[in-house]
């Protein structure tokens, strides 16, 4: 069991919160105010077989839970600008990002 301990920029904090990581359960948990929006993509994608979408386009992801590429995405999904990638523990630092899976074509201000 490895738990992952990342402490990231929290807006409505006056410190870096954490977000704990464990890659062997698949649970999040931390005093991070986006631990609940984590879980809720988390479990999104799971339940769309590994499809995370958004406005743009859709992730295909390996395994939302426990794969370490996978679990960055959903970070980045909630962190957004936040995020600090050198902050980020191992396996996350060295993971290699998942790029979009399609993007939907735009359309004259629609996708």
């Amino acid at each position: 069991m490895t738990v992952h301990v990342i402490e990231q920029r929290d807006w409505f904090a006056d410190a870096p919160r954490r977000i704990v990581w464990d890659d062997e359960t698949g649970e999040v948990s931390g005093d991070h105010r986006e631990v609940p929006a984590i879980r809720r993509l988390m479990e999104r994608a799971v339940r769309d077989g590994g499809r995370l979408q958004d406005e743009a386009g859709y992730w295909q992801l390996r395994d939302p839970r426990r794969d370490p590429a996978s679990f960055l995405v959903l970070l980045w999904r909630t962190l957004e600008a936040t995020s600090d990638q050198k902050a980020m523990p191992e396996p996350l630092r060295s993971a290699d990002p998942m790029p979009m899976f399609t993007a939907y074509e735009y359309r004259g201000g629609v996708f």
